[in-house]
C-alpha cells in the first residue's frame, strides 16, 4: 500500500491544471528522476487516469477529467498529500487530528499548506456551524493563529478565492464533496 501512495503523488504536479504540464516540470516538483516520473506517467496513462501529447522533443501531460474515477483518483492524491505533510511536520497533526473530530468540510489553504512552519497565520476554511469555543482553546493552547473563513456552503466562496485555493490547500474533511467543487467551474 505504500509503495501505491508514493506512486499516487506523481499525478499532485496535475491537479486543478487545464493546462498541459511538462515531464521536466513534473520531475522537477516532485524531486524525481525524468525516467522514474515517465515510468509512472505512462501507467497512469494506460489506465486512463492521465492524457499525454507529445509535440516534437516535448513530452506533455494533464489529468483526464472524462475519466469516470478521476474524483477517487484526485480524491486518493489529496489524502497521501495530507498524511505526506502531517509526517513532516508534528503540528500540523496536531491540527488535523484536532480537525478530523469536527463534522465540517474543512480545509487548510495558503502558505500554510505549503509550510506551517513558516506561515504567520494558519488559513482555515470550515462549512457549517462548529463549536467556536473548543477551537478557541485549541488555538491558545497550540499558541497559534487561525484565519477563519466560516460559510455556510462551498458555493458562498467567490471565484478569485477559489482559484487561489486550488493552488494552495490541504483537504482535512469531506475530500470528495471539496474537490467537485473545486472542479465545477
Amino acid at each position: 500500500m505504500v509503495k501505491n501512495i508514493t506512486i499516487l503523488s506523481v499525478l499532485e504536479p496535475l491537479l486543478f491544471k487545464e493546462e498541459w504540464i511538462h515531464l521536466a516540470e513534473i520531475s522537477r516538483k516532485l524531486k524525481m528522476p525524468h525516467p522514474t516520473a515517465r515510468i509512472y506517467l505512462n501507467n497512469f496513462e494506460k489506465e486512463g487516469v492521465i492524457i499525454k501529447q507529445i509535440k516534437g522533443r516535448l513530452t506533455l501531460y494533464k489529468l483526464n477529467y472524462f475519466n469516470p474515477l478521476i474524483i477517487d483518483y484526485i480524491t486518493l492524491v489529496e489524502k497521501n498529500k495530507l498524511i505526506k505533510n502531517c509526517l513532516n511536520e508534528i503540528i500540523l497533526k496536531e491540527i488535523t487530528s484536532f480537525l478530523n473530530k469536527l463534522t465540517n468540510t474543512i480545509l487548510i489553504f495558503g502558505s500554510a499548506s505549503i509550510n506551517i512552519k513558516k506561515a504567520k497565520d494558519i488559513d482555515l476554511m470550515i462549512i457549517g456551524d462548529f463549536d467556536k469555543q473548543k477551537f478557541k482553546d485549541f488555538e491558545k493552547k497550540y499558541n497559534l493563529k487561525f484565519h477563519l473563513i466560516n460559510l455556510k456552503k462551498l458555493d458562498e466562496i467567490n471565484q478569485s478565492l477559489k482559484e487561489e485555493i486550488k493552488k494552495k490547500h490541504l483537504i482535512i474533511q469531506n475530500s470528495e464533496e471539496i474537490i467537485k467543487w473545486m472542479l465545477k467551474n
